[in-house]
């Protein structure tokens, strides 16, 4: 068996061999001539990748990863738990009155009080030896398991009460809405389509038939860090149950607000993403005019469907719009939707779902084919550490417990997205 060492170097080098085939063959895709320069136009360049190309890429990818594998099994047990909890996402075992194990979710919180190199550190006293210390780096991971197809199965195993019991939602956010995916680089590099002229027509027999054009071109997102910390006190530490709920309600809940401000609103200007708000590719922006809110949310839609071709999925609105659109009555008063006595229901119009954020300026929404267009690339998950090395925290038994998390944003198709301005 290599050693880890060994393992490591394989797996940089294998890192290494990946990314130049992929650049290479991107650069090959986007210096395609598909039209040659005449006196009147401009070359026209680029296509698709090949199957054998795509294989190849494929290929070495899977290389890595089973490098990877490698080196995760053999770093020790404490690297195969993590593994484990990387696998699992964040669940935690409990014994079945049947004798099968079981998974529960655990949330962000409880996955770090339950690591153990965490509980460990704070039963030796770790932190509060003298000088500067900083507690075992714990990655967490958000719960990914749900009851849709092909999922590994429910979040939360049900505990059943006798009657009904109304039907409770989690907030939409923007990144529910698109694509996810992860990441070992710190770039991402990929093909977005630039533009698409249709010219399929009907021909006579042996007419010439019209040429439509379809360019790419490359693109990188690199990979930006959302971060934060929090202050707290040596004996906060030390229970368990106050820090779980100071990541879960403070920490966790920062990075996400952070991160939904950044997928919108971005301005790619390092260390920022570029937001979906900011792109340059946008369809044109639709007016509401003299519409209501949703007629003029659908016009948006419709244009995008009929001129890039691609359904949208999903939208963005402010609070104070989705409001104007909720509280719609008729002539004789009565709600249009489901009313303040109805059960809750999750947010959707026209049959899409809404991601209702401040993150988005009031009066405008945002409109698009989220999944299928666009992507989030995580590398690694949320991760949390504690330290007393800041300022004059060693001397007032102060703890300064930190959350980050590293992301890229890649948009495949801007004119998929598309703004709708003049909101009421």
């Amino acid at each position: 068996m290599k050693s880890i060492a060994q393992l490591e170097t394989d797996l940089k080098g294998k890192q290494a061999a990946a990314k130049t085939l992929l650049e290479t063959t991107m650069r090959t895709c986007a210096e395609h001539v598909v039209t040659p320069a005449t006196a009147t136009a401009p070359a026209v360049l680029g296509r698709l990748m090949t199957a054998e190309e795509k294989t190849a890429i494929e290929a070495a990818l899977a290389e890595g990863k089973d490098i990877k594998q490698q080196l995760d099994r053999a770093q020790g047990d404490a690297s195969l738990n993590s593994a484990i909890d990387a696998l699992t996402s964040g669940l935690a075992s409990r014994p079945a009155s049947d004798g099968v194990e079981k998974r529960v979710a655990q949330s962000l919180g409880q996955q770090f009080v339950a690591n153990a190199q965490y509980r460990e550190f704070i039963k030796h006293g770790g932190h509060r030896r003298t000088g500067a210390w900083a507690s075992p780096e714990v990655e967490l991971h958000a719960t990914t398991l749900d009851t849709t197809s092909g999922s590994g199965g429910p979040l939360i195993l049900p505990d059943v009460q006798p009657g009904i019991v109304p039907l409770l939602f989690k907030r939409l956010v923007v990144a529910d809405l698109i694509a996810p995916g992860s990441t070992l680089s710190n770039v991402i590099q990929f093909m977005k389509e630039k533009t698409f002229t249709n010219a399929a027509a009907a021909v006579a027999q042996a007419g010439l038939k019209p040429e439509s054009t379809l360019v790419f071109e490359s693109a990188t997102s690199p990979v930006q860090k959302i971060a934060h910390w929090i202050p707290v006190t040596e004996e906060m530490l030390e229970d368990y149950a106050q820090t779980q709920s100071i990541i879960d309600a403070r920490l966790r809940f920062g990075l996400d607000l952070a991160e939904e401000d950044e997928l919108l609103n971005g301005t790619g200007v390092s260390p920022h993403l570029l937001g979906l708000m900011a792109l340059t590719g946008l369809t044109a922006a639709q007016a509401r005019g003299a519409d209501s809110n949703a007629d003029a949310i659908f016009k948006q839609i419709s244009t995008i469907a009929s001129t890039v071709f691609v359904s949208p999925d999903g939208l963005v609105l402010n609070p104070a719009n989705w409001q104007t659109i909720q509280l719609t009555k008729n002539a004789a008063g009565n709600y249009l939707g489901s009313g303040p006595w109805a059960p809750a229901q999750p947010a959707q119009l026209w049959g899409l779902p809404v991601a209702v954020t401040p993150s988005i300026v009031a009066n405008t929404a945002l409109v698009g084919s989220f999944r299928a267009s666009a992507q989030i690339f995580r590398k690694s998950g949320v991760r949390v550490e504690a330290s007393n090395s800041h300022a004059s925290f060693f001397i007032n038994n102060l703890v300064a417990i930190r959350a980050e998390e590293r992301l890229a944003l890649a948009v495949y198709r801007e004119a998929a997205f598309g703004k709708v301005t003049g909101l009421a």
